[in-house]
């Protein structure tokens, strides 16, 4: 074997020998790694990243891994967590390797310098190769600054030969503090950067980028920083404008890798969505194509099984049928959609193994902004193109995770390094943005969680000490909008303007009372709610009920059609033929009942009448806050909205009910309540003014002055919430957007649990929740296919004779609503119905299939033909 070069010891090269080969004399006693299959992907990984000089002893010929793999697979199939090993098993046998297989020493990375033009070094002491009248060493190792004098493997591979700067500290253009100074100056490998809110994460990815492209002479080539969305985007490229490294949002990376495909405006995804699935027939006030594409996106940026997305929801059925066909017409059109810039990009990368190598050298180095807000979709192609070095520079706060419905998941920050092994974590651990007194409460609400990254938040030197920086004001439930107005009228009274103060709430409808409050008090606001929040179902029949019982000339035919399931009845739907005339009165629904032959049909309908009557008898007497809370608790509309909340993935109808009755307040007189609203609410939007907002839409953003509306135990937590640790990280968004006080106003009634974590009085729950998120291993590849009892075809156990029954009311009704049987309800959701034959709204909201939308149109068939 030819004699060993005496490389410098920093450069931690190690030799690639044949299996049983005896190693040459300088890494005797070295560490072995035997490469026998792909599972040697996590040794090798450890010792090229720490430079390791180790023998790699091949059992296998290197030629069945050095062709890049095509994964022919669906990527929804596909675990954020996947691995290409093949790409990283090549790379890290011969990265930083000399091979000797034949005897020879041979330090590749030599010749192909020499092929660029760099001449042979006669002196093996001093370098690898001559450049420009100077020995110079080739550094195979992983992207940092050394003592050596050297070219990286990256410089070669574009075809250069510039020598690489020598170490120095980063001079940032403005002042860092120690923390971000040491995520800034980073030295190598992938790093996690725990970026708690107002810790200055644009500060440290501007300066990261800075000392990448400039100290450390990374090529731009290689760089790039990705931005979650537009906004950041170009946030962070006004920033950096001085040295213009590319920064890219998410899509417009996966846009990027496709070819730059022409993107489908909304409207014609819809038109394609309409021809592919059974949609019924449009009605009122109604989306019935917005479901499916909340679905599609399900399916494509949470990586979801397409059956298992259409069994979340029952108003999308054939989704899963559909998810195929419609890709396939996007493809057809040479077409993108939104997330098809995403989904489409992943499947290119997986399918073309060399195209995935060639767009790596691209993507070398990764800084990746807002990394909590990450889908498995995105995690899965920030892997895919960072292999095989998996340099990824990842800042975000796992605290801040509060967008779980879209499948962003703290367990991405939190185990950062087992989907970036080696990965260094550098926290950032002042918050500059908030009071002390805010800061204080947000770690005091954190410390509840179990499932995040353990940190130390402190407030800034220049924080402001006043505990009344962050204060709880418990009012009664009617004074809710009045205590809104109090506080804005406090605050812009002692100097700041509109545009100073945010008001935000858990959910869209609860800004209800604060818009009116404030528009009422000639408070300017900026909003985008407006009057299309009273055409939901909640709201809807809540108005309905208000408007019959102070009709002076009788009630209108269609607010009884509203009402007359909203609470279920049983009523079969023939009853609506007998409603003849436009006007009613209560006596002409008593004649309806007493010519009707069906005797139950006529008791069904006397308790709609009763209720009818009650309403109309009390309207007199009451405030408009009374009648509503009548037509919810004793009507039972509430109840009613409460069952279609349960099995809802979005959105709730009884926070629409609560929200009438906050604003009801407002406006005493019920003959006048809605005109009055309607008329409020259509006040435009004014830019100067106080902003109204979810916490949902305000991430990233900060005002002098927040007000929380609604932090009370219902809403905040949410009831309908099953991840009590995010409900907590929406609270804690919404105090740290103050600057100088955040405000949390909640109903005495009622108050959240959660006003005793903010200062720490509330006990500890030691278990902690099960873990959820990316899978152990990281090296997996594929997730398992369903195989839940959903989809499993039932042995039947009920009344055949109901079955078959059951089977005629849905063929009737599609065709009344031209639609396919099974749109209606699948076989199997028929055989639990007559399995179980429910006999109240509440029974049947716990079938299978039963979700919100077949409740409201079915229930009272289905109860009536059961009965």
């Amino acid at each position: 074997m030819s004699e060993f070069p005496p490389f410098p010891a920093e450069l931690g090269r190690g030799v690639t020998i044949n299996g049983d080969a005896p190693a040459p004399a300088k890494w005797t006693g070295a560490p072995e790694i035997h490469v026998r299959d792909a599972s040697a992907v996590a040794a090798l990984h450890d010792a090229w990243l720490s430079r390791t000089a180790v023998v790699v002893r091949l059992h296998i010929d290197p030629v069945t891994f050095r062709a890049p793999a095509n994964y022919a697979i669906e990527p929804w199939k596909v675990a954020p967590s996947f691995d290409p090993v093949d790409d990283r098993l090549h790379f890290l046998v011969w990265a930083n390797n000399y091979d000797a297989r034949t005897g020879e020493l041979i330090w590749w990375w030599t010749r192909k310098a020499e092929r660029l033009g760099a001449e042979p070094c006669q002196d093996g002491a001093m370098g690898d190769v001559i450049v420009n009248g100077a020995p110079v060493w080739i550094d195979g190792g992983p992207r940092q600054s050394l003592r050596t004098r050297t070219i990286h493997r990256e410089t070669i591979d574009l075809q250069r030969l510039t020598v690489a700067p020598q170490p120095s500290a980063p001079t940032p253009e403005i002042a860092l503090a120690p923390d971000q100074m040491a995520a800034v100056a980073h030295n190598t490998g992938p790093a996690r950067i725990i970026a708690p809110a107002g810790s200055g994460k644009t500060r440290v990815l501007t300066e990261r980028l800075r000392y990448l492209l400039g100290q450390q002479g990374v090529e731009s080539e290689s760089v790039v920083a990705i931005a979650y969305n537009k906004k950041a985007q170009e946030e962070l490229a006004g920033r950096t404008r001085a040295f213009r490294p590319r920064v890219l949002t998410l899509n417009a990376l996966g846009w990027e890798l496709l070819g730059r495909p022409a993107v489908a405006e909304e409207r014609d995804v819809r038109r394609i969505i309409e021809r592919l699935v059974p949609t019924p027939k449009r009605r009122s006030n109604t989306d019935p194509i917005g479901p499916y594409l909340e679905g599609l996106s399900r399916i494509r940026m949470g990586l979801i099984d397409p059956y298992d997305a259409e069994q979340e929801r029952d108003d999308v059925p054939g989704l899963a049928d559909a998810f195929g066909l419609f890709r396939s017409q996007l493809k057809e059109r040479q077409l993108v959609d939104f997330d098809e810039q995403i989904y489409g990009a992943i499947e290119r990368l997986l399918a073309d193994g060399e195209f995935r190598r060639q767009a790596q050298t691209r993507f070398r180095h990764l800084l990746v902004d807002e990394f909590q807000d990450l889908t498995p979709a995105h995690v899965l192609m920030v892997r895919l193109l960072s292999a095989p070095e998996l340099d990824v520079f990842g800042v975000g706060d796992d605290d801040q995770v509060i967008y779980g419905h879209a499948g962003a998941d703290p367990a991405f920050l939190v185990n950062f390094a087992e989907l970036f092994p080696g990965a260094a974590s550098h926290p950032l651990t002042v918050n500059y943005r908030c009071p002390v007194a805010v800061v204080d409460g947000a770690r005091h609400l954190l410390s509840y969680n179990h499932h995040r990254v353990e940190k130390e938040i402190h407030a800034g030197p220049d924080a402001a000490l006043e505990p009344s920086a962050l204060t709880i004001h418990m009012h009664a439930a009617e004074l809710g909008g009045e205590s809104v107005v109090d506080a804005v009228r406090t605050w812009i009274a002692d100097g700041c303007g509109p545009t100073d103060i945010a008001v935000l709430t858990r959910v869209n409808s609860l800004l209800l009372a604060p818009q009116v409050a404030l528009a009422t008090a000639g408070i300017p606001v900026a909003t985008t709610l407006d009057a299309r929040v009273l055409d939901r179902t909640g709201a809807r029949a809540a108005l309905a009920y208000l408007r019959i019982a102070t009709a002076a000339d009788g009630f209108s035919r269609d607010d009884v059609l509203e009402v007359m399931r909203r609470p279920s009845r049983g009523l079969p739907i023939w009853i609506e033929k007998w409603f003849r005339t436009p006007t009613l009165q209560l006596h002409d629904l008593r004649s309806i009942g007493t010519r009707l032959d069906d005797p139950k049909v006529t008791v069904k309908l006397d308790g709609l009448t009763d209720d009818i009557e009650a309403l109309i008898r009390a309207a007199p007497r009451s405030t408009s806050r009374q009648l509503l809370k009548i037509v919810k608790d004793r009507v039972g509309l509430g109840q009613a909205m409460g069952l279609l909340d349960a099995s809802s993935a979005a959105g709730s109808h009884l926070d629409d009910l609560e929200a009438l009755e906050q604003v009801a307040d407002l406006h005493p007189d019920p003959t006048g309540f809605e005109p009055w609203l309607r008329s409020v609410l259509s006040m435009p939007s004014d830019a100067a003014g106080v902003t109204l907002s979810t916490i949902h839409r305000v991430k990233g953003r900060e005002w002098p002055m927040v007000a929380l509306f609604g932090v009370s135990d219902g809403i905040l937590p949410h009831r309908l919430a099953d991840d009590i640790e995010e409900e907590r990280r929406v609270l804690h968004v919404g105090i740290t957007r103050a600057r100088v006080q955040a405000l949390v106003l909640t109903d005495t009634s009622r108050p959240s649990p959660f006003l005793a974590e903010l200062d720490g009085r509330a006990p500890q729950n030691k278990a902690a929740p099960k873990r959820t998120g990316i899978t152990a291993n990281a090296t997996s590849t594929t997730k398992s296919p369903s195989t839940g009892s959903a989809m499993a075809k039932p042995v039947f156990a009920g009344d055949v004779t109901v079955l078959e029954a059951l089977r005629s009311w849905r063929t009737q009704r599609a065709k009344a609503d031209k639609v396919p049987p099974y749109v209606i309800l699948h076989d199997r959701h028929l055989q639990a119905l007559a399995e179980a034959q429910p006999k109240t709204l509440r029974e049947l909201a716990t079938i299978d299939g039963m979700g919100p939308t077949r409740l409201e149109r079915y229930a009272d068939e289905l109860l009536a033909l059961l009965q």
